[in-house]
């Protein structure tokens, strides 16, 4: 059986989980206990100004405790909430969901399947539309528990919001692609979601990793009238619009609090600036926004309430 590596870092401790995943003798287990063991795995970070600092608990965590509680959990949760088997990734897979510390810069651009799949597939598979797939998401996402946050961002949540809907009058999609935040345990449970996207909707991941193999930032598009790419970083141009997931790393500022912050665009925001998850009703959608949307929005679009193409602005600290 193939393995996937995952390596969950933080401030204060490295630990490298190999995980074996989905084999024939997993057990679902009931709900109930599926979630009382998910739980929030909380730590505590260490600030790199001074060792001796500790701050206080956050409710987003960072990493986990054990390699065999997150085995454990994650197997748990995928059968318990996709309802069957997952295979592995055919390809070796090195890429992490790992947090990151310090400064972050891409080094490179790659896909979870090989471009000889990517085009076998083509000939053979008619994608899902992009809406199905970012619903089946979202549930699965809300099944994992709290501890998943998945929030819609930028451009999606200025629709959501503004024009109170993702989709024009004719069928066709307001954006070019769906903005999304998620931590790094939401993206490390999407990533073991990636073989079931494959075979039931013709779709995959391609990832925007740093020079240690670390995700900052991962596209889910569909292999449908996308050409496989992976000299730079760029729109995921497909049949239907990709689904963007932005990494979000957990920082603590003495002065301010806890804060997330955007390893992509390298905005960050106060924690309880999307802490707890909002949950917005979009048709049969259940989605998630952050907890003070507006604030967000004014940061890094200013006027968003009137219609421009203006694009968000990076590289800020948005705070009260």
């Amino acid at each position: 059986m193939k393995t996937i590596i995952l390596t969950i870092a933080s401030a204060a401790a490295v630990g490298t989980l190999v995980v074996s995943l989905f084999n024939k003798n997993n057990s679902v287990g009931d709900s109930a206990s599926a979630h009382k063991r998910l739980g929030l795995l909380s730590h505590k970070l260490i600030d790199p100004q001074t060792s001796e600092f500790k701050p206080p608990f956050s409710p987003i965590s960072s990493t986990i405790s054990s390699k065999e509680e997150e085995e454990l959990n994650s197997r748990s949760l995928i059968n318990m909430c996709v309802g069957e088997e997952v295979p592995t990734v055919t390809r070796e897979i090195s890429y992490s969901a790992k947090v990151l510390q310090g400064t972050v810069d891409t080094c490179g651009v790659d896909y979870f399947r090989s471009e000889s799949e990517w085009i076998e597939k083509q000939q053979q598979t008619i994608c899902t539309p992009s809406i199905d797939v970012y619903a089946w998401l979202m549930h699965k996402v809300n099944c994992f528990g709290e501890g998943y946050p998945l929030w819609t961002a930028y451009g999606e949540l200025i629709h959501l919001l503004r024009d109170k809907t993702l989709i024009n009058p004719d069928g066709t999609y307001l954006d070019d692609d769906f903005d999304t935040w998620v931590t790094h345990p939401t993206l490390q449970m999407i990533l073991y979601l990636e073989p079931y996207l494959w075979s039931h909707f013709g779709w995959s991941i391609r990832v925007s990793y740093s020079c240690d193999k670390s995700i900052i930032f991962a596209q889910l598009t569909p292999v449908c009238g996308h050409e496989y790419y992976t000299n730079r970083l760029s729109k995921a141009i497909a049949q239907y619009p990709a689904i963007e997931l932005y990494a979000m790393r957990k920082e603590y500022k003495q002065g301010e609090g806890w804060r997330l912050k955007d390893l992509q665009t390298k905005t960050s925001f106060p924690l309880d600036w999307l802490v707890p998850a909002r949950r917005h009703q979009y048709g049969t959608i259940h989605l998630q926004i952050p907890a003070q949307s507006e604030k967000i929005l004014d940061c890094v679009y200013g006027n968003w309430r009137v219609p421009s193409k203006g694009h968000a602005r990076v590289n800020k600290e948005c705070r009260d």
